[in-house]
């Protein structure tokens, strides 16, 4: 099953970028912001906050340190009306041109990465225009509470994510010179199966790979392995919510769903819905569930697992966003999850809906 992306704007890598010597200057021309907004230009690849300035007069500049290609985001204004663009620094003066409300499609000039970028996103236009129009209304749909209209629109939403998917695997199979290829494709790795990011990967040419987002994507294949069905269920120790040391070897001979997921991560929380229906039916059975999120706070997993009436395991992996023991199972996105039998042999993976709950009715109704 392929694994569904959510995110509003591509991952960020995992280098840093090198200053040499040299200055590029950042020059934009807006409509619809008053004189004094606030600009902050980011590093995105760094986290760094780069620079200040403000629009004076419809326009606005920076000047910053010549660098390797770089992602950075400039950030325009106070929420709830912060509005944001993304763009590559390179070895080239960049300008920039926009209107207040469109700014993350605003016009922006510079080198030969941005204009790839630049052609990406104009080929994918009406697939960026249909996602801005689902997310305002399914925004407007939690603030009203609204669950039947949450579950049209976010099936809606899932589709549209798929078909960005899709685009961009074009996009890179079609492009296998471009460097923005890479920069795709490393944005991918948190969703795609590793079989298909394998693939992609060795279909970009020699310089690309070479490149610190090809050899970022290499570091990631060389990183995580992929379980599989039929494999033995790697054993860990994690807290959980009360403070005890739980073990998944503490479950033996017993069917254990294991679950990553995150207290943020929307779809995590619907999918939690339908795990709690088939829990109630099997757990006199002997089914067990085990949920693994990341994070840090333990505080919040409390809260969000009390929100989502998790009455199983609930553990936490402080290790990272997602967690060490999500990276040993290959996890990348949540929520996910294995099915693991008696003998701790998985035996399925990534059952959601209608296939978890058949799966064990097949299972405890033999």
């Amino acid at each position: 099953m392929r694994k569904i992306i959510y995110a509003f704007i591509l991952s960020l890598t995992l280098y840093s970028c090198s200053t040499n010597d040299g200055k590029i200057k950042i020059t934009g021309k807006v409509q619809g912001f008053p004189d004094s907004t606030k600009l902050i230009l980011m590093n995105w690849e760094t986290n760094q906050e780069l620079d200040t300035t403000y629009i004076l007069n419809n326009k606005f500049g920076f000047t910053v340190a010549n660098t390797k290609p770089c992602f950075h985001g400039i950030f325009i204004g106070e929420a709830p009306e912060l509005e944001y663009l993304s763009l590559f620094i390179e070895s080239t003066d960049i300008k920039i041109t926009g209107v207040k409300g469109k700014m993350k499609y605003a016009k922006v000039t510079g080198g030969e990465i941005q204009k790839q970028k630049n052609d990406y996103l104009n080929s994918s236009l009406p697939l960026e225009y249909r996602m801005d129009s689902i997310t305002k209304e399914l925004m407007n749909a939690f603030q009203q509470q609204d669950n039947d209209k949450i579950e049209a629109l976010d099936k809606q939403q899932t589709k549209i994510i798929n078909e960005r998917i899709d685009f961009g695997v074009l996009y890179i199979k079609e492009n296998p010179d471009n460097l923005y290829s890479a920069f795709v494709l490393e944005g991918f790795l948190p969703g795609l199966p590793k079989s298909e990011i394998k693939t992609l990967y060795e279909n970009l040419s020699l310089t690309v790979k070479e490149s610190e987002y090809g050899k970022t994507i290499a570091h990631w294949l060389k990183l995580h392995k992929l379980t599989q069905v039929g494999d033995i269920a790697e054993n860990f120790s994690l807290p959980d919510i009360h403070g005890n040391e739980v073990s998944l070897k503490d479950f033996q001979n017993k069917f254990v769903l294991l679950e990553f997921w995150r207290v943020d991560c929307i779809n995590c929380v619907a999918e939690n819905k339908n795990i709690i229906t088939e829990y109630e039916k099997y757990k006199e059975e002997g089914l067990e569930i085990v949920s693994i999120a990341g994070g840090k706070n333990i505080d919040n997993l409390k809260e969000a697992s009390d929100r989502s009436f998790i009455e199983w395991h609930s553990l936490l992996d402080k290790d990272s966003e997602l967690g060490n023991v999500s990276s040993r199972y290959g996890v990348t996105l949540v929520p996910a999850n294995f099915l693991i039998d008696p003998s701790g042999v998985i035996i399925a993976k990534d059952l959601k809906g209608d296939e978890l709950g058949d799966k064990l009715k097949e299972i405890f109704q033999k």
